[in-house]
């Protein structure tokens, strides 16, 4: 009759066992599924930051160059030209303000996939030195 007993209690042992180890599984898979969705976020919030980073040194890349022009030649103005800085395609636009003024405006629009960022820089060129200055540089 012991033995009856002992046979009962040990099926009754391993019948808990089951459910224990198949709640632990879900537990472990639901663990692992949010950290996958938590990892995503993290990755997307990053790429956005690198794509925000590269747009804007497009941009700025794009008002050197028009600044390298005016300081080459007092007068130069373009309707626009386009120049590629690593992934970033740039727009840039230089306008002549009056004479009286001596100054330039230069535009300049960068494009990195969906991200774009304008930026315009206001440089005054002194007419007896030619020297050129930068006056403000803003986004806009």
């Amino acid at each position: 009759m012991m033995k009856k007993i002992d046979i009962k209690i040990k099926t009754k042992k391993g019948f808990s066992l089951l459910p224990t180890v198949l709640i632990t599984g879900i537990i472990v898979a639901e663990v692992g599924i949010a950290l996958t969705f938590v990892m995503y976020l993290a990755n997307s919030a990053s790429f956005g930051a690198r794509l925000s980073q590269e747009v804007f040194f497009g941009a700025r890349s794009g008002t050197s160059d028009a600044l390298i022009k005016i300081i080459r030649d007092k007068n130069y103005s373009s309707t626009g030209y386009n120049l590629t800085v690593g992934r970033a395609t740039v727009n840039v636009v230089v306008e002549q303000n009056t004479p009286s003024q001596n100054s330039a405006t230069i535009t300049t629009t960068a494009t990195v996939l969906n991200r774009q960022k304008k930026l315009r820089a206001i440089v005054s060129i002194d007419s007896e030195t030619g020297e050129v200055t930068l006056f403000s540089l803003e986004e806009i």
